[in-house]
C-alpha cells in the first residue's frame, strides 16, 4: 500500500509539473509572438507616421510656394501660345526678368489676362504642385529660378524633419493600434535602413524595441540624418495582450492541481478508512472471542460434577457467564448500529417520557457492568422533566455518551449530568474528569470508525459511538457539541428540540 501511495503521489507530481511546463512553453511562445507582433505594429505605425509627417510638410511648403507665386512683387506669370498648339506659361523673377522658367499643361488652354486672379491661382497651384511632385517628394530642389530655388530651399530647412512635429502624428497611429508604451526618438549621423541592424547593444539588453531607421534628409545637419523610435520594454502591452491566455493557463493549472488534490485526498481517505476498518475488525474479533471463551470455560467447568457440588462456584461461574453474555449482547447491538448508521435516515417514533428516569436507568446499568468506582450527579435546572423523542434512540444516545465518560475516566469516575433549556432546545450536558481529547482530534471524533490516537488503545472501542449519537440527534432535528481539554476532561452536550 505504501509503495502504491508513493507511486500515485509521484504520478500526480509529475502530472502537475508536466502541465506547468507545457503551459510555460505555450505562454513563452505566445509571449515571443506577442513581442514580434508588437515590433511589427510599431514599425508599421512608425512608417505611416514618417510618410504622413513628410506629406504634411510638403503640403505646407506647397501652400507657401503658391502664395509666393501669387505675390506680384516676387514673381510674374505670363502666357504665350506656342505654334497654335499649346499654351506656355512663363514664370519670371519680378526683379530680374531674365531669370525665368516655363511650363505647359494641357488642361490650361486659355491665355492669362492680368485681371484674372482666379485663373492665375490655378496656374500657380499647378506649378507649385509640379515642384512638389518633381522636387520636394524626391528630396531635391532644382533652381529653375534662382530666387524661387532659394525660397524653396529655405522652406525645406524651416519645415524640415522635426521630432516635435512627428510625435503627435506617430502617437495617433499608435493609438489606432492600442499601443501606449513610452518611447523616444533616436537620431544618428549614420545608420542602416534595414531593421535591427547596427542597434545599440545596451538597448537590446534592456529589452527595448527599436524600429527600423528612416532618413531625415537633413543635409544641413549631419548629426540628425537618420532617426529611429525606441520603445521601453513592452511587457505591460504584452501582458495586456496575453491576459486571457495567462488567466486561462493559471485557471487550468489550478483546476488540474485541484482535481489531483481531490484524487489524492480521496485515495488517502480510502487508505485511512481501510486501516480503521482493519483495526475495527481486529478489535471486534478480539471482543467477540473474549466473552465466547469465557462462557465456554464456565460451561465446561459446570460440566464437572465436582464443581456442581459446590454452589458458590456454580453461582460465580453463572455470574461470569451472565456478565459476558450481556457484554456480548451489547457488542451485537453495536454491530447492528453499524447497519443503522449506513442508512440514509433513521425511523423516528416520537413519544413523551421522563428524562430523569431514563438517565438514572442508564447510569444504573453502566454502574452494574463496570468495575470502576462511579460517582455521578444529575441536576435539572429548568425542571423540564419530559422530552418528545424516540425513547429507544434517545436511550442509546445517552448510554453511548455516559459509557464513553466512564471508559475514558480513571478508576474513580466523576460524572456530572445537567439538564436545562437553551432557546428551542432541551439540553443534556455530560461532563467527566477523564483523560480528555487532543485538540487536533476534536474535529474528527464524530467521524465513523475514528478513534483518538493512543498508545495501544488500552480502552477498547470501535469508533462508532459518537458518530451514531450524532446521527440520532440530527435525525431528531437537534445537534451535538463537544469540548475537551487533554488530561482534564470532556463535556458533551446533546440538543433535543422541544
Amino acid at each position: 500500500m505504501a509503495k502504491n501511495t508513493r507511486f500515485l503521489l509521484v504520478i500526480c507530481l509529475v502530472s502537475i509539473i508536466s502541465v506547468i511546463l507545457l503551459q510555460f512553453y505555450w505562454v513563452n511562445n505566445y509571449y515571443r509572438v506577442s513581442i514580434f507582433n508588437f515590433e511589427r505594429e510599431v514599425n508599421l505605425a512608425y512608417e505611416d507616421a514618417i510618410k504622413k509627417d513628410f506629406q504634411l510638410r510638403c503640403d505646407t511648403i506647397e501652400e507657401l510656394l503658391l502664395e509666393q507665386l501669387m505675390d506680384t512683387n516676387q514673381f510674374i506669370i505670363e502666357s504665350t501660345r506656342f505654334k497654335e498648339i499649346a499654351m506656355v506659361f512663363n514664370v519670371y523673377d519680378a526683379k530680374n526678368r531674365k531669370d525665368y522658367t516655363s511650363f505647359s499643361r494641357i488642361e490650361f488652354k486659355d491665355s492669362l489676362r492680368k485681371d484674372d486672379t482666379a485663373y492665375k491661382r490655378q496656374i500657380a497651384r499647378a506649378y507649385a504642385h509640379a515642384l512638389r511632385s518633381e522636387d520636394l517628394e524626391n528630396h531635391v530642389v532644382y533652381y529653375r529660378i534662382q530666387s524661387l530655388g532659394h525660397f524653396v530651399s529655405d522652406k525645406v530647412k524651416e519645415y524640415g524633419f522635426d521630432t516635435n512635429r512627428l510625435r503627435p502624428v506617430f502617437d495617433r497611429y499608435l493609438r489606432q493600434r492600442n499601443i501606449s508604451t513610452p518611447y523616444y526618438f533616436y537620431t544618428r549621423p549614420a545608420d542602416s535602413l534595414l531593421n535591427h541592424i547596427d542597434q545599440n547593444d545596451s538597448l537590446k539588453s534592456a529589452g527595448y524595441v527599436v524600429t527600423k531607421s528612416f532618413t531625415t534628409y537633413k543635409w544641413w545637419n549631419q548629426d540628425e540624418r537618420y532617426v529611429r523610435a525606441v520603445f521601453n520594454n513592452p511587457v505591460n502591452f504584452v501582458i495586456g495582450e496575453m491576459k486571457w491566455v495567462l488567466a486561462g493557463s493559471l485557471l487550468l493549472i489550478i483546476l488540474v492541481a485541484f482535481c489531483i488534490g481531490l484524487l489524492v485526498r480521496a485515495f488517502l481517505n480510502e487508505k485511512r478508512l481501510g486501516l480503521i476498518k482493519n483495526e475495527f475488525i481486529n478489535n471486534i474479533t478480539h471482543e467477540l472471542k473474549t466473552p465466547i471463551a469465557t462462557v465456554s470455560a464456565a460451561v465446561e467447568a459446570l460440566e464437572n460434577e465436582q464443581v456442581i457440588r459446590e454452589p458458590e462456584k456454580v453461582k460465580r461461574y453463572l455470574y461470569y457467564s451472565s456478565n459476558e453474555l450481556k457484554r456480548l449482547s451489547r457488542l451485537v447491538d453495536n454491530i447492528l448500529n453499524i447497519s443503522l448508521y449506513e442508512k440514509t435516515s433513521l425511523n423516528i417514533s416520537k413519544e413523551e417520557f421522563y428524562v430523569n428516569i431514563v438517565v438514572r436507568d442508564v447510569m444504573e446499568q453502566l454502574i452494574l457492568s463496570s468495575n470502576k468506582k462511579i460517582m455521578y450527579t444529575l441536576t435539572n435546572d429548568d425542571h423540564a422533566d419530559t422530552v418528545n423523542a424516540d425513547k429507544q434512540l434517545f436511550t442509546q444516545a445517552v448510554m453511548n455518551i455516559l459509557d464513553n465518560a466512564i471508559k475514558y475516566s480513571p478508576e474513580n469516575v466523576i460524572i456530572n449530568v445537567r439538564c436545562y433549556k437553551e432557546g428551542d432546545f432541551f439540553c443534556i450536558s455530560c461532563t467527566d474528569k477523564g483523560i480528555g481529547i487532543q485538540s487536533t482530534a476534536v474535529t474528527h471524533v464524530f467521524d465513523k470508525f475514528y478513534r483518538v490516537p493512543q498508545n495501544g488503545h488500552t480502552v477498547k472501542g470501535h469508533g462508532l459511538g459518537l458518530s451514531y449519537v450524532q446521527q440520532i440527534v440530527k435525525a431528531h432535528g437537534g445537534k451535538i457539541s463537544l469540548k475537551s481539554i487533554e488530561n482534564k476532561g470532556t463535556t458533551v452536550i446533546l440538543y433535543w428540540p422541544l
